[in-house]
């Protein structure tokens, strides 16, 4: 059985003596958290957890993130790592957005995507983009104008709106000895 917790840290200063507040913003029906975490567990382990600086809780259907933190976890073993500026992350359809100069960074391959957006289907366990992302595997980097779609793992990446250059005639097909020295 899934179950889905909310947690979170709220430093006090009394306590803590640090300089972080949790103060609800001036305007009525706000609700305002530092250092948060939220994940989804299953069989007493965890499945994915997503952190934030801080999180505005104040609409009841999704929550805002200020740098989020969204890590995947695979047989218990943390796997992939998306980062960004902002983020959001919607209740009902269980689905986690994170902007802003979003970064994948694959914790088990050697495997980096970057793009301005990327959005989590936490039911579908898949990662995508519809904006030009970048895919930087080992020594190759790919960009994918139209965005990718993956597994929560990198291990299978689609590259969306993708267009290849086919050779006009066969002899564009034959390699040459200069070509396969540069």
């Amino acid at each position: 059985m899934r179950k889905l917790f909310l947690f979170s840290i709220i430093p006090l200063l009394a306590a803590c003596g640090g300089s972080e507040t949790f103060s609800p913003a001036e305007e009525a029906g706000m609700q305002l958290a530092t250092q948060v975490s939220i994940f989804e567990s299953k069989d007493n382990q965890k499945q994915w957890i997503l952190r934030a600086d801080a999180v505005d809780f104040s609409d009841l259907k999704s929550a805002t993130l200020k740098k989020p933190v969204l890590l995947l976890k695979e047989n218990g073993r943390d796997s992939v790592q998306v980062t960004g500026e902002t983020g959001s992350f919607d209740y009902p359809s269980k689905l986690v957005s994170i902007e802003g100069h979003a970064i994948i960074k694959s914790l088990t391959e050697k495997a980096t995507i970057t793009a301005e957006q990327f959005s989590y289907d936490v039911d579908k366990n898949r990662i995508w983009s519809d904006t030009k992302t970048v895919i930087t595997r080992g020594g190759a980097k790919v960009t994918a104008k139209g965005g990718v779609e993956t597994d929560s793992k990198l291990s299978k990446i689609e590259l969306k709106k993708q267009t290849t250059r086919l050779p006009v005639r066969t002899d564009e097909l034959k390699l040459n000895k200069e070509t396969l020295h540069k």
